[in-house]
């Protein structure tokens, strides 16, 4: 009877070959998006859970109140002594790692790679579980000139040779051992590296030993049993007798309280500053995550429209197997066996379409997501049961509707004058359709609205023209005079300018106790950025009070610009000329966005660059003509490596490394445009599926139209008008929960857009035009049949 079923299943799908492609296509469709984003939740979900003893490894993370940062007074790293302190103090603590990560310049065969590196321990290994192919890696940090390499960088650097005992160069000159090849890092981890070497033989090391209050370290612990994390963190209350003093002695008005964040929780749920690397973000998991199952029902409801509005053409094939014996169970097992065999030839061409199109949505989500559904057998099962359920339920209706038909009702052809709530559930299931993909194409446009916003609102600064190197050799800082005249010598070269931080990116905060009329030493937390005197020019920043900087005013070597809102908080009226930190004020600046828009413009100050501001990195500024671009950047390239060889400079456009902090946004717009799109075109099947219902149910109505003289625009009229009624409905349901969403979403934002009404009209208006499209062809090709045809039958 099985084979029975089959057979038939793909006969009667055969001989309809436009049902077939229209459910083929819209299922396929469905599946294959719910597979992408499936992968993609999935791999978003697994960081760093390949860790042997993932859920007991945790990260201490600083609270410092009174210190915000960013919007949050979280911070991620720690001081070198608590961890020892912690191995020490609690036998709950098993193992404790301190670590870091940067990058470093590695000379090899006079060429120079940039690579990221992993400043670590030995215990770094106890934590972490990481595959070694050759040598000890433990044993091999215990030393400061010893190095480990992954595969990839061994590749890079030795081809096939065997890379331990080798030695390399870095760009500071120091030559490191190689004592161990280890295997890549997973694309799934909070952290990535090239190679790891000791932190000891970093410069500010032995700064570090014993010091409280220099955090430079992230610092990870495994615990015996992971439910003694929050009895843990209340114990480390008492280094607040170390650190309170330590930070008091540095003038500092707070201490901070340690806590545990589990490692699992870093890359979709942290919120905290000083992170390794950009996190996830776990509502926009749970967004697609929402969007795979919604297209998958939207094409479930699809098939329950399409197979019901077929029933029509199959009354008396139903009929005749009753006539000849056949039971209603039968006849539910074979209409549900059509249902799951064309859900499973949907899900097998599902998967061939996701391994084409995954490299596609890599790319699109900037992501490293594997398709290997063999060693992947949940995403398989998962994926297996949705068409097993979707094949069930987008089976049941059509096949309790078909077999419930008496066969005299079927015979006839009659049996379409349904009640009122089988019509009713059909209106309900597009109704839903399009309310669904009404919401998603509002919430479409208002995430353009706010990305654009961010792409042209007024910064404060001028970011067309200019662009950038980004540079951390000392010997840049030393010679910026000469590296300035030398780029100058340009004609495409019109200013330039050097600074510690791009306007944008202003990272660097601090206290400051001394001001004028601050009688109470009250600390203000304010951004500093360190530029040189064209700075102001090149960005063309506006000046609402006092002067620039100038190279003919030595006294302005302790002079400050500050912006307005720094003035708000200081108290002052008339700023210029007041004593603040060891200099004077000579300027307030109009306020310019610091950072990203989710965060509010806060106090800065500028000052004039020195050696001790520099660190010895930065960036060098240039507003060039970009009518030969090309040549301009390969000049700028050169020139500084007429300073610095081996370095492999980059320029890049100032806008484009704005924008760069919206990456993620602007992917996630880009990914949800494209799904709600294919939402969008799912419903229009489905109102395909609805439409010829309608029409097989008022076959006759229309036909007797006809005869009284109605016209083809009447008869698309009689058909469409209720349907426009459904889309109305649809919209007005849709939009209060799009807007309250959307609005939920902007919050996010301190600066952003407001909602628009007419977001919901135009919506409306499109998906109305998108309906009459849908519902075209086959309401003029039946208002053009041959009306004998159908009156013949009754």
């Amino acid at each position: 009877m099985f084979k029975n079923h089959i057979k038939l299943a793909w006969r009667n799908l055969i001989k309809n070959k436009a049902y077939l492609a229209i459910n083929l296509t819209g299922l396929a469709v469905a599946m294959t998006c719910f597979l992408l984003l499936a992968l993609f939740v999935q791999f978003e979900m697994s960081f760093d859970k390949h860790h042997q003893n993932s859920e007991r490894i945790f990260r201490i993370v600083q609270q410092q109140k009174g210190n915000s940062y960013q919007g949050t007074d979280m911070f991620a790293v720690a001081p070198l002594p608590l961890g020892e302190a912690l191995l020490q103090d609690f036998p709950e603590v098993e193992s404790v790692t301190n670590l870091n990560v940067g990058g470093a310049l590695i000379l090899k065969d006079n060429q120079s790679f940039v690579q990221q590196g992993l400043y670590t321990d030995s215990a770094y290994f106890d934590v972490f579980s990481t595959k070694v192919i050759e040598g000890n890696p433990s044993l091999a940090l215990q030393s400061p000139d010893n190095i480990l390499v992954t595969e990839s960088l061994a590749n890079t650097l030795f081809g096939n040779l065997s890379p331990i005992n080798q030695e390399l160069t870095f760009g500071n000159g120091k030559t490191f051992t190689v004592k161990a090849l280890i295997e890549n890092p997973p694309k799934n981890q909070h952290f990535s590296y090239d190679f790891i070497v000791s932190y000891k033989s970093q410069g500010y090391y032995q700064h570090d030993v014993g010091q409280w209050v220099s955090n430079n370290y992230h610092t990870y612990l495994t615990l015996k049993e992971a439910s003694q994390s929050k009895l843990l963190e209340d114990k480390m209350a008492i280094y607040e007798k170390i650190t309170k003093p330590a930070y008091e002695n540095q003038g500092f008005k707070f201490y901070p309280e340690y806590k545990l964040q589990p490692l699992e929780d870093i890359h979709l749920k942290s919120n905290v500053n000083v992170e390794i690397s950009q996190n996830g973000n776990i509502k926009s998991v749970r967004l697609f995550a929402l969007i795979a199952i919604i297209i998958l029902v939207l094409a479930a409801i699809n098939y329950t429209n399409l197979a019901t509005a077929k029933s029509a053409q199959r009354a008396k094939e139903v009929g005749v197997s009753k006539v000849l014996g056949a039971k209603r169970r039968s006849l539910i097992i074979q209409y549900l066996s059509e249902s799951l065999f064309l859900t499973f030839a949907s899900l097998v061409l599902s998967l061939f379409l996701a391994s084409i199109l995954l490299p596609s949505f890599n790319a699109l989500l900037n992501k490293d997501i594997g398709f290997n559904l063999l060693s992947n057998l949940q995403i398989l099962a998962v994926l297996s049961l949705a068409a097993l359920v979707t094949g069930i339920i987008s089976g049941l209706y059509p096949a309790f509707f078909l077999s419930g038909i008496g066969p005299i009702k079927a015979l006839k052809g009659n049996f379409l004058k349904s009640t009122k709530q089988r019509f009713s559930l059909k209106s309900i299931l597009v109704v839903s359709q399009f309310t669904v993909a009404i919401g998603l194409a509002i919430a479409s446009i208002v995430i353009q609205q706010q990305l654009q916003y961010i792409q042209n609102k007024n910064l404060g600064y001028k970011n067309e023209q200019l662009v950038h190197v980004r540079y951390f050799e000392p010997e840049i800082t030393e010679k910026q005079k000469v590296l300035k005249e030398m780029l100058l010598q340009n004609p495409m070269v019109h200013e330039v300018s050097l600074s510690s931080q791009l306007p944008f990116n202003v990272t660097s905060q601090g206290p400051i106790t001394s001001w004028e009329g601050n009688y109470n030493d009250e600390p203000l937390y304010i951004y500093r950025t360190y530029v040189d005197f064209d700075f102001i020019d090149v960005f063309e920043m506006a000046l609402i009070d006092g002067r620039s900087f100038s190279p003919e005013i030595a006294s302005d070597s302790l002079a400050y610009l500050i912006n307005e809102s720094a003035v708000k908080s200081l108290g002052w009226n008339a700023p210029i000329g007041k004593q603040f930190a060891n200099g004077k004020v000579i300027g307030v600046l109009k306020d310019f966005h610091l950072k990203t828009f989710d965060q509010a413009i806060e106090p800065l100050f500028m000052a004039l660059r020195t050696p001790e501001h520099t660190r010895n990195n930065g960036e060098v500024v240039l507003k060039i003509d970009m009518s030969d671009y090309q040549n301009t950047s390969d000049f700028i390239v050169k020139t500084m490596k007429k300073i610095v060889p081996h370095v492999p400079y980059e320029v890049k456009f100032v806008e484009d490394s704005y924008m760069q902090f919206y990456d993620a946004e602007q992917r996630l717009g880009k990914a949800f445009n494209i799904f709600t799109l294919l939402a969008l075109f799912i419903a229009g099947m489905g109102l395909f599926g609805m439409v010829s219902f309608q029409i097989a149910q008022r076959r006759r109505e229309i036909s007797i139209r006809k005869v009284l003289g109605s016209s083809v625009s009447g008869i698309l009229n009689l058909l469409a008008k209720g349907v426009f009624k459904q889309i109305i409905i649809a919209l007005l349901i849709a939009t209060p929960f799009a807007y309250y969403f959307m609005e939920s979403w902007l919050q996010d934002y301190v600066y952003r857009i407001s909602l628009q009404w007419w977001v919901a009209i135009l919506v409306g208006f499109l998906t109305l035009i998108l309906a009459f499209l849908s519902i075209s062809f086959q309401s003029i090709k039946a208002a053009r049949t041959n009306p004998v045809k159908s009156l013949r039958t009754e």
